[in-house]
């Protein structure tokens, strides 16, 4: 558009400058060599233009072929760059498409062929060969380059972070983590990485005041902060520094009202502090929404002196919680505590038909014992453990299996939220998915109906003496969903 006007302009001005010279009458006089020239202005105009558009045509031509060999260059090169790019692009997407051969044939060609201005695909390209290769020494070389080139620092320092998390190098790790907040502070991976750094050190008060900073993802920050709270509470704790702990726990409840930890350490600190009718509030409100044994525990062990005490507040937590089997199996632990083994064996009867888990299994076994010593029964109930769904655990998001409640898995050494869950992919759980058990064939509903209505010992009906292992209905044991807490297995 500004090339049209400006064409335009030209022709304008050229017009305007012949209709005012036609206006002028006088000839023009020119003395050259003695002799003296007239002509109108209007020939005088049209001969100045004539050689004004001569010398731009000539000087057109002139830069024209001039350029020439600068322009024939220019193609070439920008052919071979065309070639190399497309090189550098098949080797990228081949390294993706996990095709290392034809990737470091692309390699090969773009390096023996073509040299670049910019040769930072060219060094990415190397690398992610290496690491398919796995060549990890020569991709840190590699990266160690590309960290001191502006445009590659960030993906260089993203990279040695990470592999020095593979291979375990948490002081490089820590190092990189400093190098990435100086870089690019503001990506997400590297807020991680920094509060990474703190969690490993148990730092945690420099990883939550770190994370209050950099608050992005609500969702995540909470649960972050959440876990971070809760290290912190267990570590005070641990001092003896029970008022920190009770308001880490009780902040933590804030962010994540449904959270075990954050109740228990909460409880523990209040009950230290001879706050227990607190205590009591916490821990009943936590019940109804995710009951857990240590609560229960606490529930009736630290808040009770005697044994009665302990029944009747096992009595309330199932009063709180009738659909959970955890109120069940409390009560029927503190009914065998105090002997009332028709209360024990009842709950536990129900119990297992809500949930067959092994922890259940063996209770109906303590009770067995203590009850009339049946080896068969008890045989029978300690057989039906090992074939029964296992008991829950506090399972990380990386599948980690732990008893206790951990800050970071110790699979990725990362920090991790644990939920307290029946661990489903577990051998013993695909185990008893599998397994058939008779226990409808042995206790019908309408006799065990009968025997929670009367509350009867002696309604459990007896199982066969078996007088040789081939008349044995007992399944074999399998070493392999064996787990160290069962009865029978001896310290080796």
């Amino acid at each position: 558009m500004l090339r049209l006007i400006r064409y335009f302009f030209v022709i304008s001005l050229v017009i305007c400058s012949f209709i005012i010279v036609s206006h002028y009458p006088e000839d023009v006089s020119i003395t050259w060599g003695n002799r003296l020239y007239r002509t109108s202005p209007f020939v005088i105009l049209s001969i100045l233009y004539f050689f004004l558009f001569a010398w731009i045509l000539l000087f057109a031509v002139s830069r024209f072929f001039l350029s020439c060999p600068a322009m024939l260059f220019h193609m070439l090169h920008k052919r071979n760059y065309d070639k190399g790019y497309k090189a550098l692009y098949t080797g990228l997407m081949s390294i993706a498409a996990h095709n290392i051969p034809l990737a470091r044939k692309m390699h090969s060609y773009v390096s023996q062929q073509h040299t670049f201005h910019n040769e930072y695909l060219v060094y990415l390209l190397e690398v992610q060969i290496a690491l398919a290769e796995r060549q990890y020494n020569i991709a840190h070389e590699k990266l160690e380059m590309m960290l001191q080139i502006p445009a590659t620092r960030e993906f260089a320092v993203y990279s040695l972070y990470f592999e020095s998390c593979r291979i375990g190098d948490l002081n490089s790790a820590q190092r990189y983590a400093t190098k990435a907040l100086d870089i690019s502070p503001d990506a997400p991976w590297v807020t991680e990485a920094v509060v990474q750094q703190y969690v490993l050190a148990k730092e945690w008060s420099r990883a939550i005041t770190f994370l209050n900073q950099k608050k992005k993802n609500a969702k995540e920050w909470n649960r972050n902060r959440a876990i971070l709270l809760i290290a912190r509470s267990l570590e005070n704790a641990d001092k003896g520094d029970m008022i920190a702990s009770y308001h880490d726990a009780i902040e933590s409840l804030k962010l994540c009202d449904n959270s075990i930890m954050a109740s228990i350490c909460a409880a523990k600190s209040l009950i230290s502090q001879n706050k227990k009718r607190k205590a009591e509030v916490i821990l009943e409100k936590i019940w109804k929404v995710n009951p857990h044994p240590e609560i229960a525990n606490i529930y009736t062990h630290l808040l009770s002196e005697n044994t009665v005490g302990k029944l009747k507040r096992a009595l309330r937590l199932e009063e709180i919680n009738k659909e959970s089997v955890e109120s069940l199996v409390i009560v029927s632990k503190i009914a065998l505590e105090m002997g009332s083994i028709d209360q024990a064996h009842a709950k536990a009867m129900l119990a297992m038909k809500i949930a067959p888990r092994k922890e259940i299994f063996l209770l109906l076994a303590q009770i067995e014992q203590a009850n009339s010593h049946n080896t068969d029964k008890i045989l029978y109930w300690t057989q039906s453990a090992l074939h029964a769904m296992p008991d829950p655990l506090w399972i990380s998001d990386d599948g980690y299996l732990s008893s206790v409640w951990l800050p970071l898995s110790p699979i990725s050494k990362t920090l991790c939220y644990f939920e307290w869950k029946i661990p489903t992919k577990s051998p013993e759980y695909i185990s008893s998915e599998n397994i058939n058990f008779s226990l409808e064939m042995a206790y019908p509903a309408d006799d065990l109906q009968s025997m929670l209505n009367n509350g009867k010992k002696n309604h459990l009906p007896s199982i066969k003496k078996v007088s040789s292992f081939e008349d044995s209905t007992i399944h074999p044991l399998d070493p392999h969903i064996r787990q160290p807490d069962d009865p029978g297995i001896k310290e080796q």
